[in-house]
């Protein structure tokens, strides 16, 4: 198997996952800056032991650190979903069915219900994952006419 057809079969299998994401880090994002409108200013008044810095401003740091890598993480799954969306949006009604089926909503006995869904014997859906899965490829990084 070649590594464009690792990376896209991958790319489908966290689709549902990475999709979640979406959902659940700007919630993650919107508390943490709840929690950072909790943390007491800087006293200036207190010298730090030994050259660090206070406790306050430690955990200042650590919350804008934290909301840096999580608004890191938002940005790349959004551009994941949508180019994923976008490679599975050049597919044919068939082709689309085949590669949810075998990558994003794998079922127990997929194959055989597919088969019997498409009315096609189970070398012929094979070659239409073959098809679907490099199609999916070229689109989701921009090429179109395929």
């Amino acid at each position: 198997m070649a590594d464009w057809e690792k990376h896209s079969i991958d790319d489908l299998r966290e689709y549902r996952a990475v999709k979640e994401s979406l959902g659940t880090l700007p919630e993650e994002i919107r508390a943490l800056e709840e929690d950072m409108q909790l943390v007491k200013g800087t006293r200036y008044d207190k010298t730090p032991v030994e050259g660090g810095a206070s406790g306050y401003e430690e955990r200042l740091i650590n919350y804008i650190d934290r909301k840096g890598r999580l608004e890191a993480n938002l940005e790349l799954a959004q551009a994941r979903v949508e180019r994923i969306e976008r490679g599975l949006s050049v597919l044919t009604d068939n082709e689309r069915l085949v590669l949810t089926r075998f990558y994003i909503h794998r079922e127990p006995r997929y194959l055989d219900r597919l088969c019997g869904e498409l009315g096609y014997e189970q070398a012929q859906v094979y070659r239409i994952k073959g098809t679907a899965l490099r199609k999916f490829t070229l689109a989701m990084y921009g090429i179109r006419d395929i």
